[in-house]
């Protein structure tokens, strides 16, 4: 699943009295972005696209610059160093630099809106740690890249992932053959700022005659040269912006020690808060890099040599200063600001309440026009599935012989294993069932997930800003094709094994892959789900394709049966209500009723909420996120932080180390766990973990316990808070997960709960009522049973160590 795209009517309106103070210094090395208002800078950053005014020439319109802008913004992570503000700064610097140099005559409107292009991405989702990281972490970005050049393949990678997606379209005039040229270029042009390349240009300016400017060098190695001086040219700016920019980098490269030394690697050099001053840092920078560099450049292009003079001056002044004059200086914010004692108000929430199914739950639905037909439908069809008798149809009535035939045919064009034996299993064990109480209500099919798990995956898709849904009564699709079997059969065939999505790939951190919906299917594992036998796991997929048609086939058969005017009104109805714009209602929920919140858990979030949360809440929170999201299931843990109550710029992501310490992906899956270290304004260092546990809650102590293992053995420092969707339930066994037994054994590791000591039944957080339509039959409770027999459970928790903080107040508002 691709991130939400950014709406053509969010772009900011600019602001005259920064955009009159700030334009000028757009074209000199005396812009400071810090501090400026991130939506100021999108305006700005747009600015200096018109001033260049070469896009128009190409063929790009300025609203696609503009959804381009916004796309990079809303990317970018919160670090200390690598955020919108670097970025928006390499590029202004990189502009100064090619009016300062005089060689834009030099270069073509391509070449010249590449280089813009490629400043803007060269380092798109930068994760806020460097190369060497991660191939000691045995990163999966390391291993996709081979170790070499991996975060600069990658920020080109999804450079031109941005550039291509339907929202934006920038390059859409482009022949073939500009577009193959302009990839190559800024491919090569965010390559060059790979530091481990620095030497090579460095010996390549040495060969270059003294003096002969712009004009005579190649244009592609200006160009690099250009990006690469912008990339490092902290050092090159005046004094009191240069130290802003050092405490900044420096706050980054201890946090990358920090995270080196808790996950037991040797901490880098720079790295080493413990052993290094900042101001030592940016000594050895501009010693070693940053003037030997410029030095060389500037006698190859003269016209920087005056520009280029701030850098010694820069370098004296540094040795005036130590970290102390440098801390106080920048003002850098004061932890002791806020008394230790304010409250901290947190909030967990596991937003897929209103799942994709419009049917799942039973609602009140409203004083609206299907209000009572809904009531009647869920009635009549309840009644059917209770007490089928005579009026039960055959599997085989449904869905036919030559629609399984065509199945079949499908699964073996797309190379399903497994594929070979799924025509005899069903002659010999669905065909002949009755469709009801042979198939709906078969215990054995819920318990394999071979319908839960394929409608979970293909239910509703986002791929490149369109939504896809599965043609069923359990989706939000809509088309007159439902009111027939043939007509469905027709929908349903075109959008499992001819609709192409591109999709989050679940091993590859912000990797995309194409894939037809039938590749998204994955197998069954017995070990995890012991009721499917060794012959049904090795045909997994294309069991579970049939078993979903069947029952895709048969709701829709009960439905055209029962109320075959009403069904699907009554459906759009209850889309309309609950289902449509979910991500922004959620959003809208949180600013109305939780803004006061420091900390807001979240868990089973779709990958596109969390740019929407970025784009709606980010102004207030800062939008933490684990750099591995999932986009199968779309159920994502992530954690909203306010920015008035910690430090920003402080976070580290040990999600994948809280993962090892856990057992690896034995119970956690991508996304499931967000874990963040970071500062807090009163003086504190927090650790924050957002989970969302398995059906049965039988993850949620083994993660604990890795946390408890992090936060003793790794982070002793720091306060736990852990806002959890646990799954416990009321009664515990070998299975599930029960609430008594969870809290005793948190309780044994100096763990409490914001539900204290005694936490009861009665403090319920979940209290629901599945209908008939859906999936998992066993869990389905009949309408004069939603009382008394419904999901009533205490799931959601808030975990901390005792002796650190205690629950001075909590509230629930299901």
């Amino acid at each position: 699943m691709v991130m939400g795209m950014p709406e053509k009517n969010r772009w900011p309106a600019a602001k005259a009295s920064v955009m009159d103070e700030c334009k000028p210094k757009l074209k000199t090395l005396e812009f400071d972005p810090m501090g400026i208002d991130e939506d100021d800078l999108l305006n700005l950053a747009l600015e200096i696209f018109l001033e260049i005014g070469v896009h128009q020439g190409l063929g790009i319109e300025t609203e696609k610059i503009q959804g381009f802008l916004l796309g990079v913004r809303d990317r970018m992570l919160e670090n200390p160093f690598h955020n919108w503000a670097h970025v928006f700064d390499v590029t202004q610097t990189c502009y100064a630099l090619v009016l300062l140099s005089k060689g834009r005559d030099h270069l073509s409107d391509m070449q010249v809106f590449g280089l813009m292009i490629a400043t803007l991405c060269h380092d798109l989702e930068h994760p806020g740690v460097n190369n060497q990281f991660l191939v000691k972490s045995k990163s999966s970005l390391a291993t996709l890249y081979n170790n070499e050049s991996i975060l600069e393949k990658h920020h080109a990678f999804r450079a031109f992932e941005l550039m291509l997606h339907p929202g934006i379209d920038l390059l859409s005039a482009f022949s073939k053959d500009e577009y193959d040229a302009f990839r190559q270029l800024v491919m090569s042009l965010i390559l060059a700022t790979d530091m481990a390349r620095h030497n090579e240009y460095v010996v390549n300016l040495k060969t270059h005659a003294k003096g002969q400017g712009a004009p005579g060098l190649d244009p592609l190695l200006y160009m690099e040269l250009l990006l690469k001086c912008a990339d490092i040219s902290d050092g090159l700016k005046p004094f009191d912006i240069t130290k802003k920019w050092t405490l900044r980098i420096t706050d980054e490269f201890f946090l990358q020690g920090d995270m080196e030394r808790a996950s037991g690697m040797d901490v880098s050099c720079m790295c080493d808060r413990t052993s290094q001053s900042r101001v030592a840092v940016q000594k050895g920078m501009i010693d070693y890099i940053v003037l030997p560099f410029c030095t060389l450049l500037a006698e190859v292009i003269p016209a920087l040599q005056e520009a280029f003079g701030q850098i010694a001056m820069n370098r004296s002044i540094w040795d005036t200063y130590d970290d102390a004059l440098l801390l106080e200086e920048v003002g850098k914010k004061d932890t002791g600001l806020m008394k230790a004692a304010t409250p901290l108000r947190v909030v967990t929430w596991n937003i897929a309440a209103v799942n994709n199914n419009p049917f799942e739950y039973w609602v009140t639905h409203g004083q609206t026009s299907q209000s009572e037909g809904y009531a009647q439908l869920m009635t009549d069809v309840q009644m059917l599935i209770d007490n089928p008798e005579t009026r039960d149809f055959k599997v085989g009535d449904v869905v036919t012989d030559d629609m399984i035939q065509e199945l079949v045919a499908s699964l073996t064009e797309h190379g399903c294993g497994g594929v070979e034996l799924l025509l005899d299993v069903w002659r010999a064990e669905y065909k002949d069932r009755y469709a009801i109480a042979g198939f709906l209500k078969d215990k054995g099919i819920g318990s394999k997930r071979l319908i839960s798990m394929p409608d979970r995956i293909s239910n509703t898709i986002n791929s490149e800003g369109t939504v896809l849904m599965r043609p069923s009564v359990i989706s939000m699709f809509n088309d007159e094709g439902l009111s027939t079997t043939a007509g469905w059969w027709e929908l349903w065939k075109q959008y499992i094994f001819s609709t192409q999505v591109k999709v989050l790939d679940r091993n590859k951190p912000n990797h995309f892959n194409y894939l037809f919906v039938v590749g998204m299917m994955q197998k069954i594992s017995r070990h995890k789900y012991p009721a499917i036998t060794e012959a049904e796991e090795a045909m997994s997929i294309p069991l579970q394709l049939m078993a979903l048609a069947i029952f895709d086939g048969v709701l829709l058969h009960i439905l055209n049966t029962l109320a075959p005017e009403t069904w699907q009104p009554i459906k759009v109805s209850l889309c309309e209500a609950f289902n449509q714009n979910k991500g922004q209602k959620v959003i809208s929920i949180l600013e109305r009723s939780y803004s006061d919140a420091d900390v807001i858990f979240i868990q089973e979030a779709a990958a596109a909420f969390v740019e929407a949360a970025k784009q709606g809440l980010g102004r207030k929170y800062m939008i933490l996120r684990p750099y591995l999201l999932d986009g199968f299931r779309n159920q994502n843990s992530i954690i909203l932080a306010k920015r008035v109550f910690f430090v920003e710029g402080s976070t580290i992501d040990v999600t994948e180390h809280v993962i090892r310490l856990a057992g690896g992906g034995k119970w956690i899956a991508a996304g499931d766990l967000c874990a963040m270290t970071m500062q807090g304004l009163d003086g504190k260092r927090y650790f924050l973990a957002s989970f969302h546990g398995d059906t049965n809650g039988m993850a949620s102590l083994p993660v604990l316990r890795a946390l408890n293992e992090a936060i003793s053995t790794y982070y002793p420092d720091h306060v736990l808070i852990c806002g959890m969707d646990a799954n416990t339930h009321k009664k515990h066994s070998d299975s599930t997960q029960g609430f008594q037994n969870f809290h005793e054994s948190f309780m044994d590791m100096g763990m409490v709960s914001c539900w204290g000591l005694s936490p009861s039944l009665s403090t319920w957080t979940t209290r629901n009522a599945r209908t008939y339509l859906q999936p998992q039959l066993q869990k389905a409770v009949g309408i004069a049973d939603v009382a008394s027999k419904g999901d009533t459970n205490l799931k959601d928790w808030i975990v901390f160590h005792s002796g650190l903080m205690e629950a001075s107040q909590e509230q629930r508002d299901n």
